[in-house]
């Protein structure tokens, strides 16, 4: 293998590493590759100097978090490929220090689908396939705290009925358990009645529990996680929702919300970590203190019962 041949490189990482995670890697040197050639200077190997003068250039449109991610894709090629790497130079340390400085602002967070708003979501679903499917999504997504991307890959075989009513399920893989490890989302017995509705009218008896409807017809896989999003903003006009809060929703709202009502009902952050399977303090803070205390103060009796049962 030529030392230019970074992509058969990241090829080595396939089964050790996320899909989501090698398309990052794939993605983000790519920019970098283009970028280096259009200055006529060569990728590989790079010099520390390079990158900073990369850092310097992209900072103008990408956020933090995205400096960040091609750095670790800059690092890892150069890894594989047994080259020195640059990105662990100091020049290159000042060089993100100082982008990241420039771009000093509270990051872009999620709308919290809170309670009161995931009741008038699930009450202006239609009486339909797709209606039911949506109102089970919503339901389902607060009361687990799922990241979109484990909303869609729930599965019916891993739902296990409770004599109270409820139900668990289990969450097989996040972002955060790379190796599977898993945890398990508690259904209320509300969410659980939506979910029977939706199966019944599918006719799921196994596999992926959410899947999309196309020309009135149930499809064998599950549901793409962009539609999560998608199918919030579709129901938030028709629940009377104002166009901004509309915009503001995202995937994630349903997880955000969830960890706001479970704050704002007096759980501590080691409490919420345990609902939402998070292992970042800092996160979850974030999260939580964006949370409307006058609007959505909900008392313990009004959260799921999946929650009170996981964190009392």
């Amino acid at each position: 293998m030529s030392t230019l041949d970074w992509r058969a490189a990241i090829q080595r990482l396939e089964g050790a590493y996320s899909e989501h995670t090698l398309r990052s890697y794939r993605s983000d040197f790519s920019i970098f590759e283009a970028w280096c050639l259009s200055q006529g200077r060569p990728p590989l190997p790079a010099t520390p100097q390079l990158v900073a003068d990369f850092i310097a250039a992209d900072a103008v449109k990408s956020a933090s978090s995205t400096l960040k991610r091609r750095m670790a894709a800059i690092r890892k090629v150069h890894r594989l490929l047994r080259l020195p790497c640059p990105v662990d130079d100091e020049e290159v340390a000042i060089a993100l220090r100082r982008a990241m400085r420039s771009k000093r602002r509270r990051p872009r967070q999620a709308l919290g689908l809170t309670a009161a708003l995931r009741d008038q979501l699930i009450g202006a679903c239609p009486d339909t396939l797709i209606g039911r499917r949506d109102r089970a999504m919503i339901a389902i997504g607060y009361d687990t705290l799922c990241r979109r991307s484990e909303l869609v890959c729930l599965r019916l075989e891993d739902l296990t009925r409770l004599p109270d009513g409820g139900a668990k399920i289990l969450v097989r893989r996040a972002k955060n358990d790379q190796f599977g490890d898993g945890r398990w989302g508690y259904l209320s017995a509300v969410a659980l009645a939506h979910l029977d509705q939706w199966m019944e009218a599918a006719g799921i008896d196994q596999g992926p529990i959410l899947r999309a409807v196309i020309g009135g017809h149930l499809q064998p896989k599950g549901l793409l996680s962009v539609a999560v999003s998608c199918r919030l903003k579709a129901a938030a006009p028709r629940a009377g929702v104002p166009a901004p809060t509309t915009a503001a929703l995202s995937g994630h709202s349903m997880r955000v919300g969830a960890a706001q009502d479970l704050m704002t009902a007096g759980k501590s952050l080691l409490q919420i970590m345990s609902a939402g399977g998070w292992t970042s303090v800092n996160v979850v803070g974030r999260y939580v203190r964006d949370a409307d205390w006058n609007v959505w103060a909900p008392s313990i009796s009004t959260l799921g019962a999946s929650q009170n049962r996981l964190i009392r």
